[in-house]
């Protein structure tokens, strides 16, 4: 029988500041270079805060941009309003919102296509601007024995 051993790397600094971000509306981070030995996994936490009571469907929903050469990448917005292209981002999560508190969730990319290059990218449907938010990463590497 094979053992695993995975380790967690630490939070990284922002990778994303989502600021105060207007209702339905994209932003997206930098190119991250997930390195020639790509992370077994990759954990993404997101957190936020609502700019008055949230409205309509309260969440701020996470997705990825992948690229294999860092030129092509997959298709989908990374700016703007217009939602006609969402359908083809790799939909991460959701950061449900209900209230004018602070909202943290993590979410894991293992269920991505494997790709070297990576682009978080956020829409803010909450119904109200964000106060602030952020986006940070964690690699998780390991072997398998």
């Amino acid at each position: 029988m094979s053992t695993q051993t995975l380790a967690q790397g630490a939070r990284s600094s922002s990778i994303l500041t989502l600021g105060t971000l207007a209702t339905n509306t994209y932003i997206a981070s930098s190119a991250i270079d997930l390195g020639a030995a790509i992370p077994v996994d990759v954990t993404i936490e997101v957190e936020c805060n609502a700019n008055g009571t949230p409205s309509g469907n309260k969440q701020l929903l996470v997705f990825a941009k992948l690229s294999l050469d860092n030129t092509n990448w997959s298709t989908g917005p990374e700016s703007g309003t217009t939602a006609t292209e969402e359908a083809d981002l790799h939909y991460i999560g959701s950061l449900p919102c209900n209230d004018t508190n602070d909202h943290r969730k993590q979410f894991s990319i293992s269920n991505l296509p494997t790709a070297r290059y990576l682009k978080i990218v956020c829409r803010n449907d909450l119904g109200v601007a964000l106060t602030s938010g952020e986006v940070y990463r964690a690699d998780i590497t390991g072997t398998i024995a």
